[in-house]
């Protein structure tokens, strides 16, 4: 019996391996073209980052367009009510922010000013899923079909009343190093050309501005990969990330839940205007 179980086991691997890879591939390919395609979106967002040995939550409503960009959004916490709306190179690239608080004014901020940025990771800029749908590109670039050696299709969970297909991708080669910066560069720049994630390198180089430019070969402390493991849950209908979690050496580093999805439907331009009836600036 125990020679049968042996022999089966060695017939039936390399059958799940390919069905599990081409599953994988299926779906991934079909995230790819969705975030394509649905450039309006709609959403509540529910988001854990790790800051120190705590993490910070915060939870608020969306309105996505990536083409033009631009985004509202509405926190339900922190900070209950207050409202931002960011459209790409408009009121001098700054984000229109009602605090809804004392002295109730709208401001104008940029998108990386250190008011918008407590507590936060990313810009409102990078909200969405192009950062996730970037990072899997490069790498199956890169890896090419050893890419599929690192991801697993965990089957299919509910996250939010969705159905969805949980899969894992782990990126064996992951670790901190130190770079030797050239003349010009910033962490910020940095993060960008190599599609690593500017919260983590701010983290490792304390003391850097991220946006100061840096000297030529100056060492700073980068990592070599955007994550050491990242599990996104697809959504059955849409096909898009609505969760992304990613992990760095440490474990979890940061969680985005997107749910109450609206896509497929264009929002019309007067729900990116500081004057909307539903908006308080």
């Amino acid at each position: 019996m125990k020679r049968l179980i042996v022999i089966f086991s060695i017939l039936y691997f390399p059958l799940y391996y390919a069905q599990n890879t081409e599953t994988t591939r299926a779906l991934l390919n079909k995230m790819h073209q969705s975030i394509l395609k649905y450039q309006d979106l709609r959403f509540t967002l529910l988001r854990s980052e790790r800051d120190g040995s705590e993490y910070i939550k915060g939870s608020f409503d969306g309105k996505l367009t990536m083409e033009p960009f631009r985004v509202y959004l509405k926190n339900h916490f922190p900070n209950k009510g207050s409202e931002i709306l960011y459209l790409e190179g408009k009121n001098n690239d700054k984000a229109w922010v009602n605090p809804n608080a004392f002295p109730y004014l709208t401001l104008s901020l940029h998108p990386e000013n250190k008011l918008l940025l407590a507590g936060v990771h990313h810009t409102l800029k990078l909200l969405g899923f192009s950062v996730i749908n970037k990072m899997i590109l490069l790498y199956k670039k890169n890896y090419k079909e050893e890419f599929f050696n690192f991801t697993k299709y965990l089957g299919k969970v509910v996250w939010k009343n969705m159905n969805c297909h949980k899969i894992i991708l782990n990126f064996p080669d992951y670790k901190i190093i130190r770079y030797a910066a050239k003349k010009g560069e910033t962490l910020k720049t940095i993060a960008e050309n190599k599609l690593l994630n500017i919260a983590k390198l701010k983290k490792l180089n304390p003391n850097i501005d991220p946006k100061k430019e840096l000297n030529n070969e100056q060492e700073v402390i980068i990592t070599n990969a955007y994550a050491k493991k990242a599990i996104i849950y697809l959504d059955s209908k849409s096909y898009l990330p609505v969760v992304q979690e990613i992990h760095d050496e440490k474990g979890v580093y940061e969680k985005y839940g997107y749910f109450n999805l609206k896509f497929g439907k264009e929002i019309p331009d007067e729900e990116f205007s500081t004057k909307y009836e539903d908006y308080n600036f």
